[in-house]
């Protein structure tokens, strides 16, 4: 019951990018055109390079451009490094394509529906015109244009949400997060913000299904 009442309340759900909606990793399409390729690049990202150094860049603090001439050594071009990282970013899909009729249905009964993602720069220029992501979403929050991650929290405020709800007069209550992370999540609850944990793409299309059902539901 009090979960119903929260859901009903609900004025805007934030969904999670990564290992929530897509689970496309970096270059996925070089992993049956060139494995080989594809664990040289990655594993040049995710084990050469520090972590520290990926968090500047979800941040904004640094580049594409910086990441590419990182990956591409010795032995690989700038420009063949730029042009598969184009291509990967391009070419991401979400992991069930019902997704997006879910999000439509939440959207006509009024709710707002917006991308929250700790993400890079790669994100907004290649991946979010590529799949057109504008048209179905009513507004995407990506850390590298904030400048802030979705963990940073100051005085019991969200600083990457914060200016969201602030702008659209929606309090912290009437909010909701879905996303992968425990960490995240257990921010968001601790702030006073809704959330939901998922694991499988199947976790996040009945919570999205909950939410439309909610939505014919009155506050009572």
């Amino acid at each position: 019951m009090r979960e119903i009442k929260r859901l009903v309340r609900l004025k805007v759900v934030f969904v999670d990018w990564h290992k929530t909606l897509c689970s496309c990793p970096f270059f996925h399409q070089l992993q049956k055109q060139d494995e080989a390729l594809y664990d040289k690049l990655d594993h040049r990202l995710f084990e050469d390079m520090p972590i520290e150094q990926f968090v500047e860049w979800m941040r904004g603090r640094i580049t594409k451009e910086d990441i590419i001439k990182r990956l591409s050594g010795n032995d690989l071009s700038l420009s063949l490094v730029a042009d598969l990282l184009k291509t990967g970013c391009e070419t991401m899909t979400l992991d069930r394509k019902d997704y997006l009729k879910w999000i439509r249905k939440i959207r006509k009964k009024g709710k707002k529906v917006v991308i929250a993602t700790d993400n890079v720069d790669t994100f907004d220029d290649y991946t979010v015109p590529a799949l057109k992501l504008n048209r179905y979403f009513d507004d995407i929050l990506c850390s590298f244009r904030l400048k802030k991650l979705k963990y940073d929290v100051v005085d019991g405020k969200m600083l990457f949400f914060d200016d969201f709800l602030k702008k659209h007069g929606i309090r912290y209550d009437e909010a909701m997060l879905i996303d992968d992370s425990e960490e995240t999540i257990k921010l968001c609850l601790q702030c006073g913000m809704q959330a939901r944990l998922v694991r499988t793409p199947e976790d996040v299309l009945k919570t999205l299904m909950m939410i439309e059902a909610s939505c014919d539901r009155r506050e009572y």
